[in-house]
């Protein structure tokens, strides 16, 4: 890594999207099939909802004229001349002092003018009601496309279908989302200490944590990430299977390797190809600086810091928001406001991750940071969120208020 030749994330971030490209191509698929896919088109209801006049509550549909002055001590008869069924149209119309029987949900007349809730009315015999309690106009009543109206724009291009989303499509009866195609991101852990999840635990190897955690983190982001099996320490075969990736994927992680050590081979990888380039060698972040960001044949090959929490913070500080950039997406990282519990002190000019947990106290939200070396993964699994410090604040001060960005 060449010496203070690092750059900003926000300048990596900007470096990324003037020279990377990728063809998002469309598909419809299923509504079932569309939660946690992002829409590639705006989405406008092909109906009215509801597409029909409808009751809120049980009761009897009448016009206000005829109850004005109904009330418990003076109940104003009315004749029952029918009674609507759930999901059969009502072709009654209601003359002076009549009304009609509708059930919740169901359609009242077309001049119904409110509906009385049953409680505030009292049979007498079969054809007459009483009623109690007098109505505003259309109280209770739901009118035509007071939900959505047709052609009206429910999402935009670039929404992610959450599990809420999928009643409000059947409701405008859309069963086919046009969303963009999940992008192929291919992962390759290296190093000759790494082993496959199937071998066994030996000498001083260990497992393949990343390949592992960086298929959670941009599954989340509906990626289709492609785990490669680890390899050594070989310029050759760090080769050949960088070569093999960057021809089935679009974009390519590698993890392992992108420091300046003895072994580290990324860089010497990433050069031998023909048509390659390097971009960025070092990002002004922690944990994370060893970062690479290249080109090969015009495809995104980025070399992550080895140890989990570095390559984990460097996924979540340039690679997603750069993914979902993509995808036009203006909304996506959720947070909450916290007061930080202790004083904390960072040197200027990178900014810094801190995995954070949150905690309660006298009603206010405290988040607590947690310290942890970069080659520990589990505390980046527990905490419930994390902090961006800025590379210009020299650190946060007890008590103040931090943005914590949640998982």
């Amino acid at each position: 890594m060449k010496l203070f030749d690092v750059v900003s994330t926000k300048e990596a971030l900007n470096i990324m999207k003037e020279n990377f490209t990728i063809n998002l191509s469309e598909e419809n698929v299923d509504i079932l099939n569309s939660i946690n896919r992002y829409i590639s088109r705006d989405i406008q209801s092909q109906i009215n909802v509801p597409h029909f006049r409808k009751s809120l509550v049980d009761g009897y549909a009448v016009l206000a004229r005829d109850v004005f002055l109904a009330s418990e001590s003076n109940p104003v008869p009315l004749k029952i001349i029918g009674e609507t069924h759930m999901g059969k149209t009502c072709d009654k119309v209601l003359d002076l002092e009549e009304t009609v029987y509708v059930p919740t949900g169901g359609m009242v007349p077309t001049n119904s003018e409110g509906v009385v809730m049953i409680e505030y009315t009292e049979k007498l015999g079969d054809n007459i009601a009483l009623i109690e309690k007098g109505v505003a106009l259309n109280e209770k009543i739901v009118e035509i496309g007071e939900d959505i109206k047709e052609s009206e724009l429910i999402y935009k291009k670039g929404h992610c279908i959450n599990e809420r989303d999928l009643g409000v499509l059947a409701g405008a009866n859309i069963n086919k989302i046009p969303v963009y195609r999940k992008i192929v991101v291919g992962i390759i852990s290296t190093g000759d200490e790494i082993l496959n999840l199937d071998e066994d635990i030996i000498d001083a190897k260990i497992k393949d944590i990343n390949s592992y955690m960086l298929y959670g983190q941009l599954s989340k982001i509906l990626c289709k990430p492609i785990i490669y099996p680890p390899v050594k320490d070989n310029l050759r075969e760090i080769v050949e299977l960088m070569d093999k990736a960057v021809n089935e994927c679009d974009i390519v992680l590698i993890s392992g390797g992108s420091s300046v050590g003895k072994k580290d081979e990324t860089i010497r990888a990433i050069k031998s190809f023909e048509n390659s380039k390097i971009l960025i060698e070092g990002v002004a972040i922690r944990p994370g600086k060893p970062t690479i960001i290249s080109s090969i044949n015009n495809k995104l090959v980025v070399g992550l810091p080895g140890h989990p929490l570095s390559c984990g913070f460097v996924v979540e500080a340039i690679i997603k928001p750069f993914i979902l950039s993509l995808f036009d997406v203006k909304k996506n990282n959720r947070y909450v406001l916290c007061e930080f519990a202790y004083n904390y002190h960072k040197s200027k000019g990178r900014e810094e991750y801190i995995a954070v947990d949150i905690k309660e106290e006298d009603g206010k939200l405290i988040c607590v940071p947690i310290f942890a070396k970069s080659s520990v993964v589990k505390h980046f699994a527990y905490c419930d969120g994390y902090l961006r410090i800025d590379r210009e604040l020299e650190g946060i001060q007890k008590g103040e208020t931090v943005k914590v960005n949640l998982f």
